[in-house]
């Protein structure tokens, strides 16, 4: 990284180098050697992939901050936030990942700071923030809204894999997958796993409904099935159609209030029949999720949901924290579809086995429930987010969820679209209605609205149509019949 080591550290010579070492008795001679190579250097600055280098290099920044008043997060350590003494908030804040900084403060404090950056370390200006670690973020001042996609990584994944042409699909997986059996063939653990890697940084980050599938999908790197690998190649065809989702934060809904929404599917592992514990935070758009399964098999249904309760706990207060830093005062809303166990932790009647593992999971998350700390609420099954996260979803209910999460779709291909704030219409290879919150898909040929009706061409083009929907909000009318045999319609502008 370019900083001064604390301790003396020597290396080999780099193979290619050469030292040369002035020699005779007098400063002045001119006569010069090359080194054997039993020399060593000795380091005076941290390099790349010395052990020392993370170490040395965040406190050297720690250091530079803290001496401008910044202060780091107890939460994460790579964010500093510099405060207001007189009003108490947060005026400015700098996220380190490794190398790379984002300030986030006016413009009169970002110039102070890059000034005074200057004067330490080398660095590159690169202006207003707009490609981050993998991700692009648009901002749209005017309506105050924040968007965070990865479309061009999902670009290169798709030609990397040649799956760029392939045909999308509407969900990123459809079955339960099982171990490899002795008779079937497997397939090659080196792609898969390059697959698996490089997905799984797409749902960290910006695709959180490829959660549940990635972590299925994990779970056979060591011996994958040619079963696993078509659904692996499932999960990048349903991208190759909606490669331009997109999560957004911020806009005419705000901010809205920190929600966590956490379920468990009992023994949904066919090969062990653990429990996998699925979780979503939000904070207008989603914010954390988590989709894993369980340490151990639990023996019933309370003990499954019981351990989840006891995760979504403890990842929501730490939300919170950070939140509350930030000057940012939240409730903590905990919504479950379970209401024997709402009613198990309000009455601190505890129903689940009684293993150490679930017991100090309940004990501590009942306790901060009873206390106030986090109002459990009960949703119904059909709204509660987390299930995508716990099972595969069939195609309405996956939308629906991604809509809830404020995942936006902003292409006009492969049937994805938002045209319009009511009536969303995707063009491409078919067209379809959008749901939710803007999110608009169209899979297979044809047109299609709420009610299940498709353009019956031969009689749309007598000019027998049944009936027509249009709006005020839409962009053109569309003539329906209702005949179910859909004629493939190309593209309709």
């Amino acid at each position: 990284m370019g900083v001064d080591l604390e301790e003396e550290i020597h290396m080999h010579q780099p193979e290619g180098y050469f030292c040369l070492v002035q020699t005779g008795s007098q400063y002045n001679d001119t006569k010069y050697t090359k080194t054997s190579w039993n020399m060593v250097l000795c380091l005076r600055k941290s390099l790349y992939g010395l052990k020392q280098s993370s170490h040395v290099w965040y406190g050297t920044f720690k250091d530079f901050v803290s001496s401008n008043g910044f202060r780091a997060s107890r939460v994460d350590g790579g964010l500093f936030m510099l405060h207001d003494e007189n009003q108490g908030t947060v005026v400015s804040t700098v996220i380190l990942y490794v190398n790379d900084l984002l300030i986030i403060a006016d413009e009169g404090l970002i110039g102070q700071m890059k000034d005074h950056m200057k004067k330490k370390f080398r660095r590159h200006d690169l202006g207003s923030v707009s490609f981050y670690l993998g991700m692009n973020i648009q901002r749209n001042r005017e309506h105050h809204t924040i968007d965070i996609h990865q479309h061009s990584y999902i670009r290169t994944i798709l030609a990397k894999f040649r799956m760029d042409k392939s045909r999308p699909v509407a969900t990123p997986v459809a079955i339960k997958l099982h171990k490899r059996k002795p008779d079937e063939k497997a397939c090659d653990p080196t792609i898969y796993q390059s697959m698996i890697g490089r997905l799984m940084y797409v749902m960290a980050a910006t695709r959180p409904d490829i959660a549940y599938a990635i972590g299925v999908l994990n779970r056979y790197n060591h011996d994958p099935s040619n079963e696993s690998m078509v659904t692996l190649k499932g999960v990048l065809r349903s991208l190759n159609g909606t490669k331009d989702w997109r999560l957004r934060f911020g806009g005419a809904l705000g901010e809205g209030e920190l929600r966590c929404h956490v379920n468990p599917d009992y023994a949904g592992c066919p090969d062990d029949y653990i429990s996998t514990s699925g979780l979503v935070i939000t904070f207008g758009g989603a914010v954390d999720r988590r989709s894993r399964k369980q340490k151990s098999t639990a023996q019933s249904t309370t003990d499954a949901k019981y351990n989840a309760f006891g995760v979504g706990c403890m990842r929501l207060t730490q939300r919170s924290h950070l939140l509350n830093e930030l000057g940012i005062l939240t409730i903590l809303p905990m919504f479950s579809d379970s209401q024997s166990l709402i009613a198990s932790i309000k009455n601190r009647i505890y129903r689940g086995t009684a293993v150490t593992h679930i017991e100090t999971r309940y004990y501590p998350a009942g306790d901060m429930a009873r206390d106030g700390e986090i109002d459990l609420s009960y949703v119904p099954t059909a709204e509660m987010l987390a299930n995508c996260f716990t099972m595969p979803l069939p195609k309405p209910a996956c939308l629906k969820q991604c809509a809830a999460m404020r995942m936006i779709g902003m292409g006009l291909e492969n049937g994805l679209g938002t045209l319009g704030n009511g009536f969303r219409i995707g063009v491409g290879n078919s067209l379809g209605n959008g749901h939710g919150n803007g999110i608009g898909i169209g899979i297979g040929y044809g047109i299609g609205n709420a009610l299940g009706k498709y353009i019956d061409w031969a009689r749309l083009l007598r000019g027998d149509p049944q009936w027509l929907i249009g709006s005020s909000s839409c962009l053109f009318t569309v003539f329906v019949s209702k005949g179910r045999d859909s004629r493939p319609g190309g593209m309709l502008s």
